[in-house]
């Protein structure tokens, strides 16, 4: 009775190629051979598909993110510290650490406001 490997899984197929006697049974290995490369072949295919496509924020959400980072940083600014999970960071302590953290955080507030999509009014105006 020859083995249906149509109806394995591909990690069972790997498994098979592994144990088999290569020598005592070469075509059920042709087999063994040519469906683990069919089932290769196909595999990307399906990867392709589960892949999602990244939304795009919109220019509201833009500028709600952006007024929350400006906040804590002129909060931060304000009280010379930034609050974290083993004690924070003080200006006093490590001020250039501060000013980078806080640099980095408008920074980055900052160029997301710039990157707001500007739509093209079309027709006429009255």
């Amino acid at each position: 009775m020859k083995p249906d490997y149509q109806s394995y899984t591909l990690e069972e197929l790997y498994d098979v190629k592994v144990n088999i006697n290569k020598d005592a049974y070469p075509e059920r290995y042709e087999n063994l051979l040519i469906e683990i490369k069919l089932r290769e072949e196909a595999a990307p295919k399906v990867m392709q598909k589960a892949t999602k496509t990244k939304r795009k924020r919109t220019n509201n959400e833009k500028i709600a993110t952006s007024s929350f980072v400006l906040i804590v940083a002129i909060a931060a600014f304000y009280f010379e510290y930034i609050p974290g999970k083993h004690g924070g960071i003080s200006m006093k302590e490590d001020p250039f650490f501060f000013w980078g953290i806080l640099l980095f955080c408008v920074g980055m507030a900052v160029n997301q406001l710039l990157s707001f999509e500007w739509r093209q009014q079309t027709g006429s105006s009255v």
